[in-house]
């Protein structure tokens, strides 16, 4: 069965390609039926993915070589789940999604794994819809939330350090950075949350409301620690009614953990939930910022795809 490989070049600060060059030496050795296919900056690698899917309708893998942003915009452009064995290589500054599924941390072994795979796991795939207006929805692996963690990502992905702490191999560390500075600076807002379409919650002044398909968000705080990426499920993490002290404080548990034996925090386990806010609130999946917006439905879908792990 052919791989497809889709490298970021750009990730780890743009060392992607040498580490690449250094695989596809091992790549050669194993004499492995493959193409290669690099992003580039401004062209999405979800028209990659499409292309594949489209001009390869048989049995094929496609293996991302990057962060969670690049499996993120591969994932939109999938197509056919049934024909697809979907592997992952972990380059980027925080790769929770490798995290989240036990894939190996250091590359040459995540590559190995791919070659030659311990499990094929059939994995849940998420969907963001947008209820205020007909933005097309969005996939996601790992996460995605609105309010106070989706302005994490929206500063941290503006601001000049991550690029910096990237090269020092600290990239994740600018989401703690940049949580300490929002518990200030952050408005909290009024949400109403419709679980399973059945469940009524009302929350006056929510923090954030993350769905979590993985354990792990943010480089690594196990945000939803009952999360697992293969039960048809989305583990939602919802912080309401606060103060800003608490927040302090839970930034610190989180990281172990322990936030969710906290008042003002529910983990609560479900297929759907749609979230109507007081205002346009920044939104993300998987880390990467997806829009403004105050009406929208988070779902798991009901087709899993198979994952080389």
């Amino acid at each position: 069965m052919k791989y497809y490989f889709i490298v970021n070049p750009a990730s780890r600060t743009g060392g992607g390609r040498n580490l690449w060059d250094e695989l596809e030496e091992k790549l050669a050795a194993s004499k492995t039926d493959h193409e290669v296919f690099f992003t580039r900056k401004g062209e999405s690698a979800a028209l990659i993915a499409k292309e594949i899917c489209e001009k390869h309708p048989e049995m094929k893998r496609i293996v991302v070589v990057g962060g969670d942003g690049t499996v993120n915009e591969v994932i939109n452009g999938l197509t056919d789940y049934s024909r697809i064995i979907f592997g992952h290589v972990p380059t980027g500054s925080g790769n929770d999604l490798a995290r989240g599924l036990g894939i190996p941390a250091e590359y040459t072994k995540a590559f190995t794994h791919v070659l030659h795979p311990v499990e094929i796991k059939k994995v849940d795939h998420c969907l963001l819809e947008y209820l205020d207006d007909d933005e097309p929805p969005r996939k996601f692996a790992v996460s995605a939330g609105m309010g106070y963690d989706a302005d994490i990502c929206y500063h941290a992905q503006k601001s000049p350090l991550k690029k910096l702490l990237n090269r020092f191999g600290s990239g994740s560390s600018i989401y703690f950075l940049m949580g300490i500075k929002l518990i200030f600076a952050n408005k909290r807002a009024k949400m109403v949350l419709l679980i399973d379409g059945k469940r009524r919650i009302t929350c006056e002044k929510a923090v954030f409301v993350t769905a979590m398909n993985t354990l792990y968000e943010g480089g690594g705080v196990p945000m939803a620690p009952g999360a697992d990426p293969t039960d048809g499920k989305l583990t939602l993490c919802v912080v309401n009614n606060i103060s800003r002290l608490q927040h302090c404080m839970l930034m610190t548990s989180a990281k172990k953990g322990e936030h969710i034996k906290s008042s003002g925090v529910e983990i609560i386990n479900c297929r759907s939930v749609e979230i109507e806010s007081d205002r346009p609130l920044v939104l993300h999946t998987d880390g990467e910022v997806a829009g403004k917006h105050k009406h929208v439905r988070l779902s798991c879908l009901p087709e899993q795809i198979r994952m080389m792990v």
